[in-house]
């Protein structure tokens, strides 16, 4: 065998992630794993902040229509008392 072969041999008996003859194309497959966990998260995020903006629509109408009915409420007892 030759040298080159007995280290691929020895790399792969090892486990040694650097020796083996396909560096490249683990760094090359790393990127695009690490590529696509960023996508995702782009993803993740634009989605989330669409649904906490959906949310916040509804606690502000929620609010509002709660502050104008105890303003109309608090309003007509005063009439009611005064007149």
């Amino acid at each position: 065998m030759s040298e080159k072969t007995q280290q691929e041999l020895e790399a792969i008996k090892n486990n040694k992630y650097t020796d083996g003859s396909n560096l490249e194309a683990h760094i090359i497959a790393d990127m695009l794993r690490i590529e696509s966990i960023t996508a995702e998260l782009r993803e993740f995020k634009q989605d989330t902040k669409a649904r906490l903006n959906k949310i916040e629509g509804w606690v502000i109408a929620i609010v509002g229509t709660t502050v104008t009915t105890l303003i109309a409420t608090v309003a007509s007892l005063v009439i009611k008392m005064v007149g």
